[in-house]
């Protein structure tokens, strides 16, 4: 098995050192633009640079597509060489917006495709990744994308119509949790903690609470708070600033403006 990656930036280069990490450990290509970029990570991964993005592709059975929208036309125009199915490889694209049939549309004809949302959390094996099927993608195809998928994280298939939505809530969503972690650790240096004690304090709280709410037999969210928050106790005395707030309607509105524009890229 062997898994190539036309692009080695932020989220390319976190995909393919958590898949460099994982059991299962196909064997890995890589092209990015950037001088010396794939050269680097290549050596640093026991990876193949390629010399070219039809190259890389020619010698793949899945190549990810991890470049920024934008530079996605210009990539795809250089693979028009490539052999016709079956012998092309799955195209699996983690460019936010751009659906597969735009994919379909600017790939060698017949090629199948399969679209992701990954997150940062793959850089670290805790990724989560939602993913959809173009048109001609086939169950082993699907199977071969969550194999890849879940080797750094968590997969899970959904409507392809669901992922502006994923987008916001678990593409963009490791800032929006790190904007809360933030404001915790502010709130605790306005207290009097050293700002450097009050960050690791919130910290390992959200790594605590996110492990445990994790785990088998958990319990659910609301259950999880109700048994923190015990009635007269210091949790329930600051849950009710939270009710009081307009928290809740935030929140909805960074994810349905983050959702927003990942329809926005879709239609450029």
């Amino acid at each position: 098995m062997t898994v190539g990656f036309l692009g080695a930036g932020h989220m390319g280069g976190a995909m393919l050192r958590g898949l460099a990490a994982a059991d299962f450990r196909p064997a890995l290509r890589v092209f990015d633009a950037a001088p010396g970029r794939a050269e680097a990570i290549a050596a640093e991964l026991g990876a193949v640079a390629a010399a070219s993005p039809a190259d890389l592709a020619a010698g793949c059975d899945a190549v990810v597509l991890a470049v920024r929208p934008g530079d996605l036309p210009a990539l795809l125009r250089s693979l028009s060489a490539l052999p016709d199915p079956p012998t092309s490889p799955l195209f699996l694209s983690i460019a936010a917006g751009r659906t597969t049939a735009w994919l379909e549309e600017r790939l060698p004809a017949g090629s199948r495709v399969v679209r992701a949302m990954p997150n940062l959390g793959v850089s670290v094996g805790l990724g989560m990744t939602a993913y959809a099927p173009g048109a001609r993608a086939t169950e082993d195809d699907l199977a071969l994308a969550g194999r890849i998928l879940s080797a750094f994280g968590r997969a899970l298939r959904l409507p392809e119509g669901n992922l502006d939505a994923v987008t916001a809530l678990s593409g963009s969503g490791p800032a929006f949790l790190a904007y809360a972690l933030q404001a915790m650790a502010d709130g605790g240096a306005a207290l009097g903690l050293d700002p450097a004690a009050a960050a690791t304090l919130a910290l390992q709280t959200f790594l605590g609470t996110a492990t445990v709410l994790s785990r088998p037999g958990a319990p659910s969210v609301p259950d999880f708070i109700a048994a923190v928050a015990t009635k007269g106790g210091t949790t329930a005395a600051g849950k009710d600033v939270l009710d009081a707030s307009d928290v809740r309607a935030v929140y909805a509105a960074t994810l349905a403006a983050a959702a927003r524009r990942a329809g926005e890229l879709a239609a450029q």
